[in-house]
Formats: structure tokens, C-alpha cells, sequence
């Protein structure tokens, strides 16, 4: 059973099963952190992978404030602000709006301030372009400062169309709550490669009669699916910073998953990504965007 047989099982019911093999009991080696007892003793090395990230809840609803964390809703922006538009001189999507002062602090990450992803919905790639990510003619990430936000647009007629359309993958708004968090590993993130592969497969060989419970175990313990903002990035195919030197130190600026009112293709999952630097600079020019599904 390899890694990606397991991401497929991302939707699938899980029913509690008693593990057969002592080695598959789950223990606690840390507060509210459980994991299967053959990798308990090399929790040192393990824990040595982990990355703090802000989980993100969505609910739907039907308004909201426009300065709110939100999906797929009107942002709140500057009164003279070029409403983003894709390369055929359509409106993008509002498909996100991050107030950092809702977000309790995460290093390297602006502490206040409005981030705003826009994609272009006139067909089904939703502003992928399929050239590495960078390239921005079909999708923009905009940061404000709240000084700039004092005098703000309220007139979003012009927006009717694109905020009614059935091409977008949020399908309703949704609020955001926020929680911070911590995972590890982070499986199918390019950096499992260089770190937790390793540490995984020096456990997994002690133990090959139950190899691929252990892998599966880890999965279920450790994906790093969901809505989140920093740690491990989550795909359903493999990773597309594996592939371009330049994107390896990239890192997750918003993943949004597939939700109950959210679908990117089939079971899909969206990224964006920056490189630290560009990120301290608060420079979102150069960002990284990629959705892939199953």
C-alpha cells in the first residue's frame, strides 16, 4: 500500500476497529497527540517534524461583516482598488478573505491586516494555469494594512454575476473561526520526504508484517488535510513544489480543502504558497497557487 492509496481513503467512513497486534494500540505521548505504539519510542525524532499551523473551521452562512475572515464573500477593500479581473476582462471570484487579527499570532505570519485571494471562475481550471503557479492572470492574492482600509468600498453590484455563477468551487459563504495547532510529519508535503520518510521507514522495517497498518495509522493520525493556514500542505495527487528547486522552500500561505459546501473537482484541495522572505516582507506578488483532485 503506498502513501497516495491512502490519501484516497480521505472520504471513506472510518469504523473503530481493536488493532490485532499490541504494536498498533494507540498511546498517548503527549497531551491530546496519540499515536500507535511501535513509533511511541522514537517520539523524540518525531516530534522534531513538528510545525505549528491555524486550523480553520468554515460554517456556512447567509451575510456578513465585510472586514470578517470569510469564503467565497464580498471583501472589504479600499475605495479606488482595481477590482481584480482574469485574461478575458471578467471579475474573479472572491474565494477567500483572512483578517489576521482574528488569528491568534503565528510565527512569520502578519499579526493584523486583510489578505484576499481572487480566482477566476470562466471555466472549470478555476485560474490554474498549469505553468508552475506563479503566473497571476488568473488569480491575485492582495494584502491591506487596516490603514488602508478606512475609507472602503460598499457598492458590489458590479459583482452580482460572479457571486450568483455555479462555476465557483465555494458554492455558499462561509464564515472562518480559527484555532491553533500542531501536527507532524506531514505526509505527501514535499519536506516528508526529507524528514519524516526517513524517520517512518527506519520503524516501519522493524515491524514488516504490519508495514502497511502502520502506514495507514499514521494517515489517519497525521493527514494534513482541512482548512489551514502555515504547517504541511495536503494533496490527492503528489506535490508540485517537489518538482521546481526554486518552490522547495515555499510554504503554505491558505490550503482549502473539499468541504460539505466546497468542492475543487473531484475531492480536490487548493493551495497557495510563498516563500518565507517574500512573506516577512508582506510581498504577495509572487505567490504560488495549485488545486489538484482526485
Amino acid at each position: 500500500m503506498g502513501l497516495f492509496d491512502l490519501f484516497s481513503k480521505k472520504n471513506s467512513p472510518q469504523v473503530p476497529v481493536t488493532p490485532s497486534n499490541p504494536l498498533l494500540e494507540e498511546v498517548e505521548v503527549k497531551p491530546g497527540i496519540k499515536i500507535a505504539r511501535a513509533f511511541a519510542t522514537d517520539w523524540p525524532a518525531i516530534e522534531a517534524t513538528r510545525l505549528d499551523y491555524v486550523e480553520i473551521k468554515a460554517t456556512p452562512v447567509e451575510s456578513m461583516k465585510l472586514e470578517q475572515s470569510k469564503f467565497g464573500h464580498y471583501p472589504k477593500i479600499p475605495v479606488g482598488f482595481e477590482y481584480p479581473m482574469d485574461n478575458t476582462g471578467q471579475y474573479m471570484y472572491p474565494l477567500a478573505q483572512i483578517n489576521f487579527k482574528e488569528i491568534s499570532p503565528l510565527q512569520g505570519y502578519p499579526a493584523t491586516g486583510l489578505l484576499q485571494f481572487y480566482i477566476s471562475v470562466h471555466d472549470e481550471t478555476y485560474g490554474l494555469d498549469f505553468t508552475g503557479g506563479k503566473g497571476d492572470k488568473n488569480f491575485r492574492v492582495h494584502y491591506f494594512d487596516e490603514n488602508e482600509l478606512g475609507d472602503h468600498r460598499t457598492d458590489f453590484s458590479f459583482l452580482q454575476d460572479i457571486m450568483t455563477t455555479d462555476m465557483s468551487p465555494v458554492y455558499k459563504p462561509h464564515t472562518l473561526s480559527f484555532l491553533l495547532k500542531e501536527e507532524y510529519f506531514g505526509m505527501g508535503d514535499v519536506r516528508y520526504g526529507a524528514i519524516g520518510e526517513k524517520i517512518v521507514s527506519q520503524i516501519t522495517d522493524r515491524y514488516p508484517e504490519i508495514k502497511d497498518d502502520l502506514e495507514e495509522s499514521l494517515y489517519e493520525d497525521f493527514s494534513p488535510s482541512g482548512h489551514k493556514i502555515g504547517g504541511y500542505a495536503y494533496f490527492t495527487q503528489s506535490d508540485p513544489r517537489e518538482y521546481d528547486d526554486l518552490l522547495k522552500n515555499y510554504i503554505v500561505l491558505l490550503q482549502i480543502d473539499t468541504d460539505d459546501e466546497i468542492m475543487w473537482g473531484d475531492s480536490g484541495v487548493a493551495n497557495f504558497f510563498i516563500h518565507p522572505d517574500d512573506l516577512a516582507k508582506k510581498d504577495f506578488s509572487k505567490v504560488m497557487y495549485s488545486w489538484d483532485c482526485c
